[in-house]
Parts: structure tokens; sequence; C-alpha cells
């Protein structure tokens, strides 16, 4: 959790979950929270549940029943833990770490504990205070710390700044999110910037309508969202059309109390108090929208929801798009952000889609990559020979199957020119389903409908099995199954797809060019 926090005269900064990767004498600790105020930092150890020590042994049991136990005790915990962080900042930032302030509390809101000469009062709350007044116990924590460092000068605004800056990538690394690098490989990123801000903005709104263009991580924040709302203690209901995209869901917040259901999952459950929904452009029909509605307390006008969805081209993929239901749900007065930073496309990828398709893909912020391919053929024989040949490239480049994901526009697996694959025969290419990406992108190389792998992507995507670029309909495919991978894109198309591409290109070619020298810059 990040933003603002005001403890009665005091301004700052409350960040949550801070990973230390370099401790005395831990191979990693944690900090549940640090502020950033004007004349402190204050590191925060919260034990929920119950807590007691024991011949020096303590106890902890959550609020499900589970015990663990350990030597060092929360006050030890986050006394350590506090002085790893201020040594990790002193040598990022240098000797101004000195002059600023550190201090540290302990918080057991669900019980008291007993005073003790290993702790002075000022240093802890438990159930009784924080439940009386949980802004006068920072107050008399920051109080008594500052009071034992005299004339350490107060935190201006370019000191926080530099502090915000060094810790806040640290923060709300999650499980849940992929670097546009490695999903298989990578297990937690940081947020972008761009998202940060739209995450403080979607915390303080009970309606919003967020928008982006494919790459600008809406199904990550989207989770996110529903992962933060959880943790408030709200029961939150994470839903799409999709059974494909909400297995892939399922996995991101496995661990939470968040509950993640297609739309066709939705009957009998009992309302929830926050409802978070992706790719909402794929809901817009009223039988659905009615369905939502009864799935959250308050209803549309008075519920809690939050709806990430493309305005570009993907409303014609269901076929069933009404825009008298898009300006239904306007009429709640949802807040609009936009999410403008594409951060999973190269500039090259994103230049392409834009290019082809007209789409706004967002401003490039995934650097350079290898240039997009397209290969001409003039037979599925020889579309399925240059599919080969491309793929053994890739594995003489060492790349892993399970970064390889082949995306049919056609959507047919019969027909694909992928089934005549060396790895198909052998078992070694699996079709996209609930249970592959459940596990995504475990399992070895893939092939997928443009359909089945929308708010997905992978590393190296091969689009193949194109008919037509003319309708409305094959327009929205390419523009999905161009924006999937993270770092090579490979396009075989036909003589007569190839001409129906270039007139695409002709027509959206300046601002494709415009989009892609303003990524550069």
């Amino acid at each position: 959790m990040h933003g603002a926090l005001a403890a009665r005269s005091r301004n700052g900064t409350a960040l949550h979950s801070l990973n230390l990767p370099v401790h005395q004498y831990k191979m990693t600790a944690e900090l549940d929270f640090v502020l950033i105020l004007d004349n402190l930092v204050l590191a925060i150890e919260v034990k929920g549940g119950q807590v007691s020590c024991r011949d020096g042994v303590w106890t902890y049991s959550d609020r499900a029943g589970h015990r663990r136990t350990s030597r060092e005790g929360p006050f030890k915990q986050v006394q350590s833990a506090m002085y790893a962080l201020r040594e990790r900042l002193r040598g990022r930032l240098g000797p101004i770490i000195d002059d600023v302030a550190f201090g540290w509390l302990v918080i057991t809101p669900d019980v008291d504990l007993a005073s003790s000469f290993e702790w002075d009062d000022e240093t802890y709350c438990g159930r009784g205070p924080f439940s009386r007044d949980p802004d006068k116990m920072i107050d008399r924590a920051c109080n008594y710390w500052i009071s034992k460092q005299p004339g350490k000068p107060p935190i201006g605004k370019k000191l926080h700044d530099k502090l915000l800056h060094e810790l806040r990538p640290s923060f709300d690394r999650s499980p849940l999110l992929d670097a546009r690098a490695s999903l298989l490989d990578v297990a937690m990123i940081r947020l972008t910037d761009e998202q940060y801000a739209r995450l403080d903005l979607i915390s303080d709104e009970p309606r919003v309508m967020c928008s982006g263009g494919a790459g600008t991580g809406k199904t990550f924040l989207a989770a996110e969202v529903a992962r933060r709302q959880a943790l408030l203690g709200n029961r939150v209901l994470f839903t799409c059309r999709s059974e494909v995209l909400a297995a892939f869901a399922a996995r991101m917040l496995k661990g939470t109390s968040v509950e993640v259901k297609p739309v066709s999952a939705l009957r009998g459950l009992a309302p929830f108090d926050v409802l978070v929904i992706d790719e909402g452009q794929d809901l817009m029909t009223f039988d659905i929208l009615e369905q939502l509605e009864g799935s959250m307390v308050g209803g549309w006008a008075e519920g809690r929801w939050t709806i990430f969805l493309d305005h570009n081209r993907q409303a014609h993929l269901y076929g069933d798009f009404d825009t008298d239901a898009l300006k239904f749900l306007q009429s709640f007065g949802p807040v609009n952000p936009m999410l403008k930073f594409n951060c999973r496309n190269t500039r090259e990828i994103a230049f392409q889609t834009r290019a082809y398709t007209g789409a706004d893909t967002g401003v490039a912020t995934a650097g350079a990559g290898p240039e997009v391919t397209f290969v001409v053929v003039d037979s599925p024989e020889a579309e399925l020979a240059a599919l080969e040949k491309h793929l053994r490239s890739l594995s003489e480049q060492e790349v892993a199957p399970e970064n390889i994901t082949i995306v049919s526009l056609r959507g047919e697996w019969e027909s694909s020119a992928a089934k005549g694959l060396k790895a198909a025969r052998k078992g070694r290419l699996a079709q996209m389903s609930p249970a592959i990406a459940s596990v995504w992108p475990g399992g070895g190389m893939t092939w997928s409908s443009a359909l089945d792998i929308k708010g997905m992507e992978n590393r190296f995507v091969c689009v193949i099995d194109i008919d037509s670029v003319v309708t409305d309909r094959e327009l929205d495919l390419i523009y999905v199954a161009l924006s999937r991978p993270r770092a090579g894109l490979w396009i075989a198309t036909s003589p007569q797809v190839s001409e129906q591409m270039a007139e695409r290109l002709a027509k959206h070619l300046d601002g494709a060019m415009d989009a892609y020298r303003k990524a550069a810059t």
C-alpha cells in the first residue's frame, strides 16, 4: 500500500511490505510498513492474531489458527530490520542518511502484551491503544524516537523524494505481477510509476473505469487492485468473460482471499463488497451487466467496482458489444483514468501493432528489441515449413519452449498450420486451455487462438493462420495477436494478406512513426 499518511499534524508517505535483500544475519528480511514522515523514518512490525512468549520462545497464531514459533521476538525483528534498512539507504544515498532519524514500532492489533524491560512503552501498541487512537500511537512513537536523536534536521521534500525513489521499487513486489522479461523466471516485479498513480486514485474512488491499450498492464493492475482490496478485509470478486484468462488470474491471485470466476460461473454466489473486472469491453451487454449487478453489494449505482478495458480494437471479438451498455455504466459517474505507457512490448512490436491496426498502443517503455519478422508464404505447406524453420532458429538461440506461443488468427486447431509441426506430432505443443493458463507459461510450447490469449503474453510469439485482415473482427484479432510478445514477433502471411496489411500500413504509418519517435526519446 502506498499513499499519503496524516497522523495528526504529521504528513508523509506510508509504504507496505518492504523486502530487504541484505540483512546482518538473515538471507532476507521484511518490514510490514515504513513511514517517511517530516522528521523520522519509522519502521513498523504488525503481528496479528495471538502473540505469546514463554521461556524466550515466541508463538504466533493467526486468525485462521495457524501457529508458528520463533526465538526472535517482534521487537528484535523490527529493530534489526530497521538497521538493515538504514544501512541499505546509506549505501545508496551516502552520508546524508546519517542526518535522518530512524525509529521502530511494534503493533499487536488483536492482543495486549504485558509490559517488559525489553522494550519501552512508546515503541509498542497493543489492542487497546490501537482500537482507541492509532494516530496517537504513531505520534507517541515519533516523539520518543526524535527525542532520542536530538539535532537531526527535518526530512525535506528533496530528501523525501530520494528516499521514496529508493524504497518504492522494493515495495509492493507481488508474486502476482510478471516482468516483461520472463513470467517464469522472475517471481516479482515493481509496478511502474504510472501504475502507482492509478492505484492511488483507484483506492480513493468507489467506481472506476480504467482504460489502456494492449501492453499497458491492465490485467496485472486489476489483480493488484483486487489483492489490495482483499487485504483491507473486503470480500472481492475478480471476473472476466474468458475462462482461460480467469484461470490465469486465479494463478496470479493464489494465496489471497480474492474469488476469481468467469462471468459464466457467477450464479448462486453471495454479493461481494468489491467487484474487479478485467477486459471489460468483452462484458458490454445488458444481460451480462444485469448478472454482474447482482454480484456486488449496492449494485452499479452504490457498489464499489473497478473495470479495466481496452479503448482500442477489441469491441468486435465476441460480436455482442453494446455501446448503450457502456453508456449505462458511464452514467454512474466513474472516474476514467488512462494507462498511456506500454510496459510489455518493445518499441519495434508496439510500432508494428500500431502501424497495421491504427490502435493506440501507448508509449513503449520496454526499450528496443529485435526487428519484427514478416514471412510471405503461398501455401499451407510453405507456412508450416517457414514456422518449423523459425522454431528451429529460436531453439538454436536457446529460447526455452515455454517462452514461445503460436497464435492462430483462425483459431481452429484442426486446420492450423501448427498441427503439422514436429513438436505437435511428438506431443510437445500444448493447446491453450484453463488448465494451461493456470500454470502459464509452464508446460512447454503453446498454441492458442487470438481470443484465448487475450490478457496474457509471452516472450516470443509466432502469428499464423491469417486468412484476412479486412473486417472489424479480423482487425481486432490481429491487434490482439501482434501485441502479445514481450521480445520477439514473427508473422506469416499469404500474398493476399500481405497486400491487405500494406494498405493498413499506408493508412496508419505516420501516426505509428510519431509514436515510435516519442518512445525513442
